[in-house]
């Protein structure tokens, strides 16, 4: 994948725009339509990098420096980025600074790796699908469920070192479902890895490196290879 979804989006919705506004003007020319501004000078180039820090993070290339700190202190503002929940919301993201976000994610990041190294020592071993898609690591990831995709993915390097698929399973309660006999398994995978066909198997989806889907505890727990014990780093 070239290009995350935040820039395919941002770019469909610009091109709409432009497109209902030469239409609603009639016969002005291209160029007119052309002034058309989508996003305040002002703010153009900060917005061109929060982009690229995102479709940086989102394609998990990490090639911008200081991409994880923004990714890290991205996620720690908690924005709420359902439109209809938040009014405010293009609002928020235009006021971004890249260097406060950058700096915040930089105080937090080694908390949260210390946090993620901790859950990665008590990897275990489970055999997908019961043996019908192979074997990963998995961890139990109650308390740092929001951590899933980094945790997934360096999971999903272990995993692969442990000459098992290149995929780590993320496994978590969802309180809003009310049942502690319901998990949520997260698996992030590595490079060609396809973890769709596990997903979808169980009434879930995602895309090749990021799905997920619901399961029992009582299921997942015939996926536990022997005894289980966790595997150390």
């Amino acid at each position: 994948m070239q290009r995350s979804g935040a820039t395919i989006a941002f770019d469909f919705f610009r091109n709409k725009l432009l497109t209902e506004v030469s239409t609603s003007r009639g016969n002005e020319s291209g160029k007119d339509v052309a002034k058309v501004k989508y996003v305040p000078d002002n703010k153009a180039e900060t917005v061109h990098k929060l982009f690229k820090f995102i479709e940086d993070g989102d394609l998990w290339r990490w090639k911008i420096p200081n991409s994880k700190a923004f990714s890290s202190g991205l996620k720690d503002l908690d924005i709420e980025f359902n439109v209809n929940a938040n009014n405010k919301l293009f609002d928020q993201l235009l006021e971004l600074d890249p260097e406060h976000v950058i700096s915040h994610g930089q105080a937090t990041l080694l908390e949260k790796q210390r946090l993620i190294d901790d859950c990665l020592e008590k990897s275990y071993e489970i055999s997908l699908g019961c043996g019908q898609f192979g074997s990963c690591l998995a961890v139990d990831a109650d308390a740092i469920s929001n951590l899933r995709s980094e945790l997934g993915n360096q999971l999903a390097s272990k995993s692969r070192d442990f000459n098992l698929r290149g995929i780590g399973a993320v496994v978590y309660k969802v309180p809003e479902l009310n049942n502690d006999q319901i998990l949520k398994v997260s698996l992030r995978s590595l490079e060609q890895e396809d973890t769709t066909c596990i997903s979808q198997e169980y009434g879930g989806g995602g895309h090749r490196n990021a799905s997920s889907f619901i399961l029992s505890v009582t299921e997942f727990d015939r996926w536990k290879v022997g005894s289980s014990r966790p595997k150390g780093a």
